[in-house]
C-alpha cells in the first residue's frame, strides 16, 4: 500500500512542473506567432479621392489599385476595379469595390506588376494644360501626356503619349492617370525622351522642363495676341500679369500685385489676364469645342463658362 500511495502521489508532484513550463512555452510560441504576423501583415490601404468617379488605393506609397465609375449605357455594375489598366472586379456599389480590393491585398492574390521595387517612388503629379490635354511630372520631369483623341476609336477617346508614341488608351483621362502612375511605380514605363526647345524669341536658354511651361504659356498667349516678355504677360505695352507652374500646379498673377492665385490649367491661367474686349472671340471658340466634348469630360469651371456662353444663332439662307 504504501508504494501504491507513492505511485499515486508521484505523479502529482511530478506534472507539477510540466504543466508551468508547457504554459509558458505555449505562451512564448503565441507571442512569437502574433510578432510574426504583424511583421508579414499588408500595410494598412488608404484611399485617395481624385473626384467622385476615380478613387486610388495605396499601401503604403504603392498604388495598388484604383476604382473608377463607367459612364457607358446600359450598364448595370458601373464601379470598376482596375490594376495595371486592366479590369479586374465590378459591382454596383464601390463599398464591394472597396472590399474586393482589401480582401486580396491582404491574401495576396491581387494582381501586382513583375517585379517589385525595393522602394516605391513617389506618384506622378498630374498638371492640366487645357480641358483636353494633361502631362504627368516627377520633379517637374515630364514622364507622359495625356491627351484627347476628337477621333472616336471604339469610344476610348484618352490616350497615352510617350516620346510622341501611345502606348495605352481608355475611356477616361483618370484610368490613363493611373495607368501611368501604376506602371511609373514599377519602372516598367518607357522613358520620356528630354524635351527639344524650340526657338521662340521670347524664350531663353533654360531647363527642358522650364522651356516646356514656357512653350505651354507662349501658345496660349498667341492665340489671345499677348506678348511675353521677360518681368511677365503684355498687351499693347501694358503688363497684365504673370503665369507659372511649380510642381505641376498653375498659378497667375494678375497685374502687379504679386499675389500668385492657383489655376486649374495653363488655358484658365493665361484666360484670367486676358482683357475683356480682346476674349470674345475666342471665348466662342472655346465653347464651342467644350459642347463637342462627353459630359464626363468637363470641368466645374467649364460648366460655369457654359452657363454664361450665348451661341451665335444660325442664319439659314432663304
Amino acid at each position: 500500500m504504501t508504494y501504491t500511495r507513492q505511485r499515486q502521489q508521484a505523479p502529482k508532484s511530478f506534472n507539477r512542473t510540466p504543466i508551468d513550463e508547457q504554459t509558458l512555452a505555449q505562451a512564448e510560441l503565441y507571442n512569437h506567432l502574433e510578432t510574426q504576423a504583424q511583421a508579414v501583415a499588408p500595410e494598412s490601404l488608404t484611399i485617395q479621392e481624385i473626384h467622385s468617379h476615380h478613387f486610388e488605393m495605396y499601401a503604403g506609397n504603392q498604388l495598388i489599385a484604383y476604382i473608377t465609375y463607367d459612364n457607358a449605357e446600359f450598364v448595370t455594375q458601373p464601379w470598376v476595379v482596375m490594376v495595371r489598366g486592366e479590369e479586374q472586379f465590378r459591382h454596383n456599389t464601390i463599398a464591394r469595390c472597396l472590399r474586393y480590393v482589401e480582401w486580396h491585398h491582404k491574401d495576396g492574390t491581387l494582381l501586382t506588376p513583375l517585379p517589385a521595387p525595393i522602394e516605391y517612388p513617389e506618384v506622378p503629379r498630374v498638371a492640366e494644360i487645357s480641358f483636353h490635354d494633361q502631362e504627368l511630372i516627377v520633379d517637374g520631369e515630364l514622364v507622359a501626356s495625356i491627351e484627347y483623341d476628337h477621333d472616336n476609336y471604339q469610344d476610348l477617346y484618352w490616350r497615352v503619349m510617350i516620346n510622341g508614341q501611345e502606348i495605352y488608351r481608355d475611356t477616361t483621362p483618370a484610368r490613363c492617370h493611373s495607368y501611368v502612375k501604376q506602371a511609373y511605380q514599377q519602372g516598367m514605363l518607357l522613358l520620356q525622351k528630354p524635351f527639344e526647345e524650340e526657338d521662340f524669341s521670347p524664350l531663353h536658354s533654360v531647363s527642358s522642363t522650364e522651356n516646356r511651361i514656357m512653350v505651354h504659356i507662349f501658345n496660349e498667349c498667341q492665340k489671345y495676341g499677348l506678348d511675353i516678355l521677360d518681368d511677365g504677360i503684355y498687351h499693347n505695352d501694358l503688363k497684365l500679369g504673370e503665369v507659372g507652374c511649380t510642381d505641376g500646379n498653375w498659378w497667375v498673377i494678375e497685374g502687379s500685385s504679386g499675389k500668385a492665385q492657383y489655376s486649374n490649367s495653363v488655358f484658365d491661367a493665361v484666360r484670367a489676364l486676358v482683357p475683356v474686349s480682346e476674349s470674345g472671340d475666342a471665348e466662342v471658340d472655346d465653347c464651342e469645342q467644350l459642347l463637342d466634348l462627353p459630359f464626363e469630360m468637363l470641368t466645374a469651371q467649364d460648366w460655369q463658362r457654359l452657363q454664361t456662353y450665348e451661341p451665335v444663332p444660325e442664319v439659314i439662307a432663304a
